[in-house]
């Protein structure tokens, strides 16, 4: 893992390389520093950083400036923010960030404790592993599929869905999946969502993928061991024609599909006072389908549709979850999302569990089910049994139940 370093006061700089020389874990390679935004640029143009440490307040250029300077160069890496600024600066220059589609791992108030350095980088380093699940000597991330081509990718099956288990936080047990859409390249390999999702969903293909993960599940239960899978679908999804039509058809054929499959709601706030939406959800709902609210808290109407809808779980958006060891504004909407849920009698999922520190802050606020790199990166079917062995060995090492 290589680091860039950018903070002006030298005394800070050298108390910043000290605490890395003396992190183990994760490794650490390559250190370089610039006293500026502007010297970072420069040098960045030679020096490839994983992780940037990259302070505000700064002379010749500040950091926000150099943040979003750095968002043209569709800067990849981690970006750690070391500042003496407020809390509410931090917030709003962390939501920038987000809006430059800058990877933003957490905010650290000055003086900067190793112990929290030490678990940014944690996650730095899970987010560089996610990145070289991409990458290798043939893959190209950015390549630009035609529709042809994709129909032909869906012809041949190499768009399958991945599996992501999420675990209860009360004893480490195996609850159940995600499904999440993945390209099997027969010669790029697997390929970022990124790089063909928009195009299927533009070409209103998502109806039928969500149809695909359906028949790859029913084809796959000894692999999932009959635990239930959360089917991701958007409110266009939803809203289709014969899309509620197509699943009580397989009903007909598998009457137990509603104890195999759920369904997440994405991009929630699109059904908002849409009658077609809620009537398809109640159809669902009728038919014995449980429904989840994806990414809770990032809409302005999340709260309205958990009155609105037959929700019977609602997933903490990992916006909110990452950074809640160090950010007091995360922290505290997480407590208030779990509060409702409780309050509602909702299962809680927090996506982007990808720590300890953060497994035993949910359990603490009683989160029942968690999802994230810390137990599992999405995997293809045929690794769940050995996952499930490892997962339940790492249960006990840890000591990860309540």
């Amino acid at each position: 893992m290589k680091v860039l370093v950018i903070e002006d006061h030298e005394f800070q700089r050298e108390a910043m390389l000290m605490q890395l020389a003396l992190i183990e874990q994760p490794i650490i390679g390559e250190v370089a520093t610039a006293a500026s935004g502007k010297e970072a640029l420069a040098m960045m143009a030679n020096f490839n950083p994983d992780v940037l440490l990259c302070d505000l307040k700064m002379p010749e250029m500040d950091g926000i400036t150099f943040l979003s300077y750095l968002s043209e160069q569709s800067f990849n890496g981690s970006i750690i923010i070391t500042s003496a600024s407020s809390d509410i600066v931090l917030n709003t220059v962390q939501k920038m960030c987000l809006s430059y589609h800058l990877k933003v791992i957490g905010a650290i108030n000055k003086p900067i404790k190793i112990t929290t350095l030490k678990e940014l980088l944690t996650l730095a380093s899970i987010e560089q592993q996610k990145n070289a699940v991409f990458s290798g000597p043939h893959t190209i991330k950015n390549k630009d599929f035609t529709e042809k081509e994709l129909n032909h990718a869906l012809q041949q099956g190499w768009i399958q869905p991945y599996f992501q288990p999420l675990v209860t936080l009360e004893n480490g047990d195996w609850f159940s999946c995600e499904a999440l859409i993945r390209f099997i390249h027969p010669v790029l390999g697997v390929l970022p969502p990124a790089s063909f999702l928009p195009l299927l969903s533009k070409m209103q293909k998502d109806a039928e993928l969500a149809l695909l993960s359906i028949e790859y599940i029913l084809q796959n239960q000894q692999a999932l061991q009959d635990r239930p899978v959360a089917i991701n679908i958007t409110p266009t999804t939803l809203m289709h024609d014969s899309f509620v039509n197509n699943i009580l058809a397989i009903v007909d054929e598998y009457p137990h599909l509603s104890q195999k499959i759920y369904f997440e709601i994405t991009e929630s706030d699109a059904l908002e006072n849409t009658g077609r939406g809620l009537e398809s959800a109640s159809r669902l709902a009728m038919h014995g389908f449980n429904l989840s609210i994806d990414d809770f808290g990032t809409g302005y109407s999340s709260l309205s549709l958990l009155d609105t809808l037959p929700f019977d779980s609602l997933k903490i958006d990992m916006s909110f979850i990452r950074p809640m060891e160090s950010n007091k504004t995360a922290a505290a909407i997480v407590e208030a999302c779990l509060l409702l849920s409780q309050r509602l009698q909702l299962n809680s999922v927090a996506e982007g569990v990808e720590s300890l520190a953060l497994w035993r802050h949910l359990q603490q606020l009683s989160c029942k089910l968690a999802q994230g790199y810390f137990i599992a990166p999405p995997m293809p079917i045929d690794r769940l049994k050995q996952w499930h062995n490892d997962w339940q060995l790492k249960v006990i090492k840890l000591q990860l139940t309540n």
